[in-house]
């Protein structure tokens, strides 16, 4: 069961992660955080695999 939840978090993580990225086409948008978004979906991706 607890693996099931972590499984579950981590793609609640990662489909967040992909949102804000996505939602970041504005001009002023400040890179670093998305350069952080990014980090956090790989590193949740790379535990779920």
């Amino acid at each position: 069961m607890p693996v099931f939840l972590l499984k579950i978090a981590l793609i609640i993580i990662i489909v967040r992660s992909v949102y804000v990225v996505v939602q970041t086409h504005l001009p002023r948008k400040n890179w670093l955080d998305v350069a952080f978004y990014v980090s956090v979906a790989v590193a949740a991706l790379y535990f779920l695999i």
